[in-house]
C-alpha cells in the first residue's frame, strides 16, 4: 500500500517541525502499514482523528482510487493523557468480514478496557475529504498555536492568549483558525509598515 503524496508531504514537515532525529512520521506510518498490511487479511488502511486543544486534525491512508469496500472496521480510542489537551481514535479498515475482530478482543486485553473497541461501525466508502489532502487540519492547528504564541509574546499568559483567540473568533463568527490567521495578517501588516 503506498500512501498519498500530499500526506507524504504533510507526515516529513511535521517531522522535521519536531526537530527529532528518531521521530520520522513516514518511516513509522510505513513499517505500521506493513505490519497491519501482513496481520489482517485485505488491509485497506486507517484513519486517524485527534482533537488537540479543541481543534480537530486527521489523516488516513484509505485508498479511494479504485474505491475499496470497507467490510470490517475497529475504532479504538486514544488512552487519556494526563493533560486531556488531545484525545482521538485510530479506526482501521478491511475489506474481509470478520478480519478485524481479533484485533479487537486483543486490544480489551492488553488495554484493560471495560467494554469492546466500536467493531464495524465504520462501514461503508473511506472519506475522500480526509484522503486526498494529506493532515486535515494542522494548517489550521499551527495558525493557532503561532497565534496564541504571537499573543504571549504580547504580555498575555498562555491561558489568557487562548482566550483572547476564544473571544475574538466568537465575537466575529468565525472559527479559531480564521481568528487566528487574523491576529497573523496583523502581525504581517504591522512588519511590512
Amino acid at each position: 500500500m503506498t500512501l498519498s503524496e500530499a500526506l507524504v508531504d504533510d507526515l516529513t514537515q511535521l517531522s522535521d517541525a519536531l526537530d527529532d532525529p528518531i521521530a520520522d512520521l513516514y518511516a513509522v506510518l510505513s513499517v505500521l502499514t506493513d505490519d497491519l498490511t501482513a496481520a489482517i487479511p485485505m488491509y485497506l488502511g486507517l484513519t486517524v482523528a485527534l482533537e488537540v486543544d479543541g481543534h480537530a486534525v486527521s489523516f488516513s491512508t484509505l485508498e479511494t482510487e479504485p474505491p475499496q469496500e470497507v467490510r470490517s472496521s475497529v475504532c479504538l480510542t486514544l488512552l487519556p493523557l494526563e493533560e486531556k489537551s488531545a484525545s482521538g481514535n485510530f479506526a482501521f479498515f478491511s475489506g474481509a468480514l470478520g478480519a478485524l475482530a481479533d484485533l479487537a478482543d486483543d486490544a480489551r486485553w492488553i488495554f484493560n478496557l471495560d467494554g469492546y473497541p466500536v467493531l464495524d461501525e465504520h462501514l461503508g466508502p473511506p472519506n475522500t475529504a480526509t484522503t486526498a489532502a494529506g493532515i486535515v487540519g494542522l494548517a489550521d492547528l499551527r495558525d493557532i498555536n503561532q497565534a496564541i504564541g504571537s499573543l504571549i509574546e504580547d504580555g498575555h499568559t498562555p491561558i489568557q492568549a487562548k482566550e483572547a483567540l476564544r473571544r475574538l473568533s466568537a465575537r466575529d463568527g468565525q472559527t479559531r483558525a480564521q481568528a487566528a490567521r487574523r491576529i497573523l495578517d496583523a502581525i504581517t501588516l504591522d512588519s511590512d509598515e
